[in-house]
């Protein structure tokens, strides 16, 4: 999933990652997945919150980049300033449960942007868009970016995704 999503938000969204003060939202098995490719493509700090706060804390360590990458508790997100990307990898938006986030963690120049797309992205990105981020995006570029390097590695050339991802976009 990491490699869709750099791809997705560096060459579909032409966004620069590096440097960006991160923060992730959930900790199971898709963003363990996206964390190294994030930490690749430069992003500054990265802060994980899990309702559950030893997952967040044993995904951490297994990570084992203390000086870029930390856990935080949920309760504290209001304490934590603004971030330039929030990334939601919560299964919160298939299960009905409301992530009750405060505004302060984003503001009109954040990247929010959700790993699930459809109707699971969209209190997420409402959530998003009331902040005021102008840069609000689900998950579907990185589904599509995923595949197409799939494909790469099974068949040794990466097919041009626009035309998918435009009649997959079109579908939605």
């Amino acid at each position: 999933d990491g490699i869709g999503l750099v791809a997705d938000i560096a060459e579909r969204h032409r966004l620069d990652l590096r440097g960006r003060r991160t923060l992730v939202l959930g900790a199971g098995g898709a963003v363990q997945g996206v964390i190294p490719a994030l930490l690749d493509a430069g992003v500054g700090e990265i802060s994980i919150v899990n309702r559950n706060p030893q997952r967040a804390d044993a995904l951490v360590d297994r990570i084992g980049e203390p000086a870029r990458c930390r856990s935080e508790y949920w309760a504290d997100l209001a304490t934590l300033g603004s971030f330039d990307l929030i990334l939601n990898g919560t299964s919160a938006g298939h299960t009905g449960i409301a992530l009750e986030l405060p505004f302060s963690i984003a503001d009109s120049s954040t990247l929010v942007y959700d790993m699930n797309y459809g109707k699971a992205s969209i209190d997420f990105l409402a959530w998003g868009r009331a902040t005021g981020s102008t840069q609000v995006h689900d998950g579907l570029g990185m589904l599509v970016e995923q595949a197409a390097e799939s494909f790469r590695i099974w068949h040794g050339v990466r097919p041009d995704t626009t035309e998918v991802y435009d009649e997959l976009r079109r579908l939605a």
